[in-house]
């Protein structure tokens, strides 16, 4: 109890430091970029709760709520620009997206003194209710009509590696392997080894290459999406955007918003609060293939992928956190492993209910088809979806 105590204390220490890093927009740093904006008079300065790539700042105006943010020196000011095409873009295609305003200098994004600099309009919302069904199947909704819109951008962002895959989780592996000099957590590394290679032999590179590829969001989770009652009001924070493939997008999500707690003695030191929850991950899923259909192989893949994230963010907590605790280390790699055992266990029941829920949604796409034939034939409106 007093190990865990002192490295909750830590963890603590470490996000409050974190935190003021950040979060270091002056009052003067505020007052010199909105002048170069023609947004009225400033009259509050307010901080968020979270974000920690950017400075960020929500400011009040006599003209509205906007953010201001700093971007990261880590971000190049070319894939600044490409995000902020991809929104404006998004926006005319009926996306609800933050709206970028333009300086005086006619661009979106300003160039202040070495650093770069946007403002867009604050959205207004809700936060997800992790209980609200319905707010989950929105999510999946909202989600396939991004991928829908996003896969005619004309535009690829620059390359990067695969999200998840069974490869990166062998190099991750690899590599805390050569620094375990004392051989600590050999026997779960191990484990973590050979799991990785039975799931190449599931998901190879071959059966990635060839998955549906688009411009995916990169960072589906709670702070991103914003609520009006049961539905998405808004998608923001587009800084992770990247090609891959879109059922990277759907295991995010579903981790994300279709998560349960987990059983009374969970590894609490992990990076998950607990495995997916099967109505929520259900419903998700479902409300995605009412909008977009999805093929029986990313169904078949979407629970592989889904524990290949878990077990490399496990992986990468303990690489990014070398002079932790071994026993720190243990736990975080043997979430990974309960979860994974989880995923191996309750796997096969969501993927039948998933393939269950696409065969009535081709069926519904079916006779909606046939609807409209025969509506087009007779000159009759054809029944709408429920």
């Amino acid at each position: 109890m007093a190990l865990h105590a002192a490295f909750s204390f830590q963890c603590s220490a470490f996000s409050l430091l974190q935190a003021r890093l950040t979060a270091v927009l002056s009052t003067n740093d505020v007052v010199r970029v909105l002048g170069f904006y023609t947004l009225g008079k400033l009259q509050r300065i307010s901080q968020p709760r979270a974000g920690a790539v950017n400075e960020t700042v929500f400011v009040q105006t006599t003209e509205g709520r906007y953010t201001l943010r700093r971007i990261s020196r880590r971000q190049s000011e070319a894939d600044q620009h490409y995000r902020q095409r991809l929104m404006a873009w998004l926006s005319e295609c009926g996306v609800e997206v933050p709206q970028l305003q333009v300086a005086t200098t006619g661009d979106t994004l300003l160039s202040l003194n070495g650093r770069l600099y946007e403002v867009m309009t604050f959205v207004e919302g809700e936060e997800f209710e992790a209980h609200n069904l319905n707010q989950i199947g929105s999510v999946g909704a909202m989600l396939a009509q991004y991928h829908g819109i996003v896969q005619h951008f004309p535009d690829r962002p620059t390359a990067s590696d695969p999200r998840y895959t069974p490869q990166s989780l062998l190099g991750l592996t690899e590599r805390l392997l050569e620094r375990d000099m004392m051989g600590e957590l050999y026997d779960q590394l191990s484990q973590y080894d050979r799991r990785a290679i039975a799931l190449r032999q599931t998901f190879p590179s071959a059966t990635y290459k060839q998955l549906p590829h688009l411009v995916i969001h990169g960072d589906m989770h709670a702070d991103n999406i914003i609520f009006a009652g049961d539905k998405v009001a808004a998608l923001i924070d587009f800084d992770q955007v990247a090609w891959d493939a879109r059922i990277m997008d759907l295991a995010d999500a579903l981790v994300s918003f279709a998560s349960t707690p987990g059983p009374q003695n969970w590894m609490v030191w992990g990076v998950f609060r607990g495995p997916l929850d099967e109505e929520k991950a259900v419903r998700l899923v479902t409300g995605y293939m009412q909008v977009q259909a999805l093929s029986d192989v990313e169904l078949r893949l979407l629970p592989v992928v889904v524990e290949i994230s878990w077990l490399q963010a496990e992986l990468k907590r303990v690489l990014s956190t070398p002079e932790g605790d071994p026993n720190y280390h243990q736990e975080v790699l043997a979430q990974g492993l309960w979860l994974s055992a989880w995923m191996n266990q309750h796997g096969p029941r969501l993927l039948e209910r998933w393939l269950h829920e696409e065969e009535e949604e081709a069926d519904q796409r079916e006779r909606l088809a046939k609807q409209q034939k025969n509506g087009a034939k007779k000159g009759v409106a054809p029944e709408k979806r429920p």
